[in-house]
């Protein structure tokens, strides 16, 4: 039996060179289109946990299927509305963002998806959410969610 053969120096280098692509792989996370404001705040809850691979964010047809570990805001989903949290704070409780801001989005969030009823008494609030309905992606797609998360950190950054 004659001994394995190893592989040849450019064998080699054409591997570790696409090591680095196959270890970017990009996460997708998904949602039913239209994004509500609790999922936005989501996908930004998501984005300020240190990951390897980049975040894709994507809307799709209402209904259609998603995998629970890629759905936001569905009921397959580990980052969905309890009867206690929002969908936001529970990406928030499960990930574990730390971020200053927290505590304003989710007091944003919970005017806006509990009591809606009470959002003339958060000017702020109803401000935040017509500037985020504004660059909301307004058909199902991937991506686009820049500026809706652009838009959160404005936010985040007016409470300084």
């Amino acid at each position: 039996m004659r001994p394995a053969r190893l592989p040849s120096l450019g064998v080699l280098v054409i591997l570790l060179s696409a090591w680095p692509q196959a270890r970017a792989a990009e996460r997708v996370f998904q949602t039913w289109h239209p994004w509500q404001m609790d999922s936005v705040l989501v996908a930004w809850a998501l984005t300020q946990v240190p990951r390897r691979e980049p975040l894709v964010f994507e809307s799709i047809v209402r209904g259609a299927p998603i995998s629970p570990e890629r759905a936001i805001d569905t009921p397959d989903s580990p980052y969905r509305r309890t009867g206690q949290r929002t969908a936001f704070e529970e990406a928030v409780r499960q990930v574990g963002v730390t971020h200053p801001c927290v505590p304003r989005l989710r007091d944003a969030v919970r005017v806006i998806e509990l009591a809606a009823w009470r959002k003339p008494e958060f000017p702020v609030v109803e401000a935040f959410e017509a500037r985020l309905l504004r660059v909301i992606p307004n058909q199902p797609m991937r991506g686009g969610l820049e500026a809706a998360l652009a838009e959160v950190e404005r936010y985040c950054g007016e409470a300084k």
